[in-house]
């Protein structure tokens, strides 16, 4: 796992810069080794620990579609999770 990503946001909510940061990493990086990236980032959004509307509004401002859509396949994945701890997005 990429604890180090943990430790960088732990107990804080998350610059949605850091957070799109990252999801540009998951999506450069091949499928294969996306895993413990992927883990990382939805453990980051069920734990309520980055503002997905602040996220979402950096990525219309900045014309990033391909990370829009990426996101949206993130939530999808974890959408079951998300109803689980009653996180909003």
């Amino acid at each position: 796992m990429l604890g180090w990503l943990e430790q960088m946001f732990e107990g804080q909510v998350q610059d949605p810069k850091q957070f799109i940061q990252t999801l540009e990493q998951f999506q450069e990086t091949e499928s294969a080794q996306r895993g413990p990236i992927a883990n990382e980032l939805s453990q980051l959004i069920v734990d309520k620990r980055v503002d997905l509307a602040a996220v979402r509004q950096v990525l219309l401002e900045t014309g990033r579609a391909d990370l829009m859509d990426t996101l949206d396949r993130l939530l999808e994945l974890i959408e079951p999770y998300i109803q689980e701890g009653g996180v909003d997005e």
